[in-house]
């Protein structure tokens, strides 16, 4: 399964994360395999798990919450091709074996901000994010 993390640009340009391991742990912890650099996200935010026949996304008991297309996560959700994640003020949108094929930017409206995530900037996240899986 080929899976990847779309991410766009403030300037509309698109950001490719592929998710190469069978989970992958994205958080602010240099550990994790996608490094989020920003204060509102956890060290250890959330973990996506390929297992036989679904994605599933794991919420890691961070302190704002993982949502899937604008709604918070209660522990575990299956995630599809075509869902928005949101982790802090990034929004990821999920491709898997190239679907959806075409993606668009998501819509502001499913941005759900929080004092901490109201002033963080994805571009700067952006340049500094770093992605070892």
């Amino acid at each position: 399964m080929d899976i990847s993390l779309i991410l766009f640009k403030k300037d509309g340009a698109k950001k490719v994360f592929p998710v190469r391991n069978k989970a992958t742990t994205i958080g602010r912890g240099v550990e994790c395999d996608l490094c989020i650099p920003l204060q509102v996200v956890s060290r250890k935010h959330c973990q996506l798990s390929l297992e036989p026949n679904a994605l599933k996304i794991r919420d890691l008991k961070s302190s704002n919450g993982t949502f899937v297309n604008g709604s918070k996560i209660d522990g575990e959700a299956t995630a599809m091709p075509g869902d928005r994640i949101q982790i802090g003020p990034l929004i990821f949108t999920l491709q898997v074996d190239g679907q959806p094929a075409d993606i668009i930017a998501p819509d502001d409206a499913l941005i759900k901000l929080t004092p901490d995530t109201a002033n963080a900037d994805p571009e700067e996240m952006d340049r500094s994010a770093t992605f070892t899986g």
